[in-house]
């Protein structure tokens, strides 16, 4: 598969946080399997030719540049859908002739591009990063400052092309009041001089090189803008609106990476059935936990640009309001002008003396961990609605907890009193009171580091993408679905991604795939989403394992032609899946999937396995080789091996490349994990479903072992793979995760390898023992609380306690 990423910058010439998890993005993509990246991004030169395309390797990857210094634009409609530049990005596509093309931001490119990858029946993904495509400004603050919901309703609230702008006041989705005024106010953030006629504007930028002119310019600006009192202003900023919601449209997905943003969206008016919400992943190998020192005030720091909508000012004013030398301050970034303003700038400078401030100016990305790592809190003081701050996902892989603005995706991420706590926005009183409660209570920063969790990888990230790409890739019946945007009618045929679904009657058996949820609904949509394309499956089986958080009405809304079931209570995995697979059965599947809902399941897998059961009627399982979705080229499991003797299982190959799993094929073995396994019907038929009583753990084996003693064969499929995080529901390396294993690894044992008192009793203390070694040796679980749970495993194996 080969991908085109589309960017505004790239480092190091342009360092914010879409460019640089673009940088990273493109590095883990090209190191999935099978994938191949190129990046078209904008620099913007003034001592190189305007538009001129130059190509840099970078890694695994090759950037392509086009200049743009904005010397072609002749009009405000040319600052984001620009004929020129769009022309020389079709030629590149047609050189780089990419499979997907994922758009991350086009301010700088065009927005024509989404119309060039559509003219060629490239799918598009496009990731919502911020607002730009909402809000000219790209923040939703006006010229004064002031936050701003418009434009934010969908088409129906637009005036028609050429008719009358007057409409009333409306509700829409989010819950936005929108008002006959709210587009006049986008015409006030557009100074009516950006409208002037192409004479005007080359002149403009002839003049502007003339220091004496450069004044002159300005004042005519102004002037222009007061007379017009934004009436044609207004005019344009509905054209845009109208032209950026085609663009929407013209996506084959839509990614949001916070709910704010999924909010705004849909509120603005893109295609609900189009939009996701998606997490995303960070370099955590540039970020070592903190450095443990406790002594001394209370160290804080801000990261990132200084400027008025990331309001430096409120944290500098919050601390000067704290008792004299209580707290230090690390502002690590750079001053730089906000939308040419640079006022704010030399406002800011002028408090940069006080002795509580150290001013590092710009660092280089790769020092961010290094230096998060000396300090006790990030502070995220931004006034406007943050979209997913990356830095504050940089803190948490940093252990350090982030004390930020309620707004948007600050408050999203940052759990008030858990990894962190939340002041109201623009208020130092406020945020001086939250970080005197901290110099107070000398144990809550203890607290808020323990409650930070893991945040995503760019590995992990990377590998949930490429299962969306080829989704997407697979996926014809969008268009089909949806109307296509204006611009794009008429070409529906020449866009389609031609992939016909086989007929049921064209397989050897209908497959019925069953995930179950508990408590994660995003993972559960992806896993869910990963499977749909795939030709192979005919139904999809949801079961909710009384999650009671939202999760079942949730997965009911964005998930289509899917059935969810709900358990009532959480019931434990095996009971949760047989409550699916009885349903699967009644329909009448011919096989069963089981997915786990941190899988992620590329479309051919299931077709793999489905053929492993056809080609042989001895197989009764068939597996893919799991692979670790932090590290998609590490095997998890190429099945699992039992021995009898000491009831000791070893997954194959675990830990080692992916060619180490052996040459593609089907390889028996003695059991399979249970994160992804195909099941024939006729299995059930004979040895019955998963065993309730294990509630969680070693099901799988025990499902396997019961099976080959049934004449069933069970194997792995090197050919196919799973994508498989671990750890969603109960955590990697837990206690309670400890207790059931040794629990459960004595009961499987003990029925699948029934032997004289002696030799039990051996095989008992054996798994014992392998228990506390891995409890000793494991530095994530706490070695007291890890043996108390394999005492309570072993006793309450003995006395027949099982289940949750």
């Amino acid at each position: 598969m080969r991908l085109l990423l589309a960017v505004h910058g790239y480092p190091p010439s342009s360092c914010g946080g879409t460019e640089t998890y673009v940088a990273d993005l493109a590095q883990a993509l090209a190191r999935q399997p099978g994938v191949d990246v190129a990046v078209m991004a904008r620099e913007g030169d003034p001592l190189r030719a305007e538009l001129a395309v130059r190509t840099e390797r970078r890694g695994a990857v090759d950037v392509h540049f086009i200049n743009n210094t904005f010397q072609v634009c002749e009009s405000f409609e040319d600052s984001y859908r620009n004929p020129a530049l769009q022309e020389v990005a079709s030629a590149l596509i047609d050189e780089i002739a990419p499979d997907v093309a994922h758009i991350h931001h086009l301010t700088g490119l065009s927005t024509g591009l989404v119309d060039e990858f559509r003219r060629r029946a490239i799918p598009v993904v496009m990731t919502l990063n911020d607002y730009w495509l909402i809000c000219h400004r790209g923040q939703l603050l006006d010229r004064d400052g002031r936050r701003c919901d418009a434009p934010c309703a969908g088409e129906r609230d637009l005036p028609p092309e050429g008719g009358s702008h007057e409409f009333p006041s409306k509700s829409n989705s989010c819950g936005f009041r929108l008002q006959a005024e709210d587009l006049a106010g986008c015409g006030r953030c557009i100074p009516a001089a950006a409208l002037a006629p192409a004479v005007a504007w080359r002149a403009g930028r002839g003049l502007r090189r003339i220091p004496v002119a450069r004044t002159l310019v300005s004042l005519a600006e102004r002037a222009v803008t007061a007379i017009d009192a934004g009436g044609r202003s207004r005019v344009a900023t509905i054209a845009r609106a109208r032209h950026m919601r085609d663009v929407c449209a013209g996506a084959n997905l839509l990614i949001a990476p916070s709910r704010t943003l999924e909010e705004r969206y849909l509120a603005f008016g893109a295609p609900r059935e189009r939009l996701i919400w998606c997490d995303q992943g960070i370099d955590v190998s540039l970020f070592n936990r903190r450095r443990g020192v406790e002594a001394g005030p209370l160290r804080l720091a801000f990261a990132g640009s200084l400027i008025s909508s990331k309001a430096p000012h409120v944290l500098l004013d919050a601390v000067s309001r704290l008792p004299p030398g209580s707290a230090t301050v690390d502002l690590i970034g750079a001053t730089a002008p906000y939308h040419g303003d640079v006022e704010y700038s030399r406002a800011l400078a002028a408090r940069l003396g006080a002795p509580f401030i150290r001013h590092t100016g710009a660092v280089p990305h790769e020092r961010v961990g290094e230096m998060l790592a000396d300090v006790d809190l990030l502070v995220v003081p931004s006034v406007w609605i943050e979209n997913a701050p990356f830095v504050i996902r940089e803190a948490f892989a940093a252990g350090v907890p982030v004390v930020a603005s309620r707004l948007g995706g600050m408050a999203e991420m940052v759990r008030d009193g858990v990894n962190g706590l939340l002041f109201e926005p623009g208020s130092p009183d406020a945020l001086a009171t939250v970080l005197r409660r901290v110099i107070d209570e000398p144990a809550l920063l203890a607290a808020l580091r323990a409650g930070i969790r893991p945040v995503m990888t760019i590995d992990e990230d990377a590998a949930q993408l490429v299962a969306l790409y080829k989704a997407e890739r697979l996926r014809p019946e969008r268009d089909a679905e949806s109307p296509a945007p204006r611009e794009l009618q008429g070409r529906r045929e020449q866009c389609a991604v031609e992939c016909p679904r086989p007929e049921v009657s064209d397989r050897p058996f209908a497959v019925a795939a069953i995930v179950l949820n508990y408590r994660t609904p995003e993972q559960t949509w992806l896993a869910v989403r990963s499977l749909q394309p795939s030709p192979t499956i005919d139904r999809i089986i949801v079961v909710d394992n009384g999650s009671n958080d939202g999760s079942e009405s949730e997965l009911r809304r964005t998930l289509n032609d899917v059935d969810v079931l709900q358990t009532g209570a959480n019931v434990g995995f095996p009971a949760g899946v047989n409550a699916g697979i009885r349903r699967a059965l009644d329909a009448g599947a011919g096989a069963v999937l089981l997915v786990n809902s941190d899988v992620v399941l590329p479309p051919e897998t299931a077709g793999l396995l489905s053929a492993a059961l056809a080609g042989d009627s001895s197989i009764g399982i068939a597996a893919p080789v799991v692979l670790s979705r932090a590290e998609p080229d590490v095997i998890a499991s190429a099945g699992i091996r039992f021995f009898a003797a000491s009831g000791r299982m070893r997954h194959r190959a675990a830990g080692h490349r992916l060619a180490a799993a052996g040459p593609s094929g089907v390889h028996r073995v003695d059991a399979v994990s249970g994160c992804a396994m195909l099941i024939r019907r006729e299995v059930f038929g004979r040895i019955g479903l998963f065993d309730e009583p294990c509630f969680f753990s070693f099901e799988d084996v025990d499902f396997c072992l019961r099976a080959r003693a049934a004449g069933f064969e069970t194997v792995c499929v090197t050919g196919a793979v799973a994508y498989h995080e671990g750890g969603a529901t109960m955590g990697k390396r837990t206690p309670r995760r400890v207790y059931y294993g040794v629990r459960n690894h004595l009961r499987v044992a003990g029925r699948a390898a029934p032997r004289g008192a002696v030799a039990s009793a051996t095989r008992a203390a054996a798994i014992v023992a392998f228990n506390v070694a891995y409890v000793a040796l494991s530095p994530e679980v706490p070695f007291l609380a890890g043996v108390a749970a394999v005492g309570r495993g072993t006793f309450d194996h003995l006395r027949g306690r099982y289940g949750g």
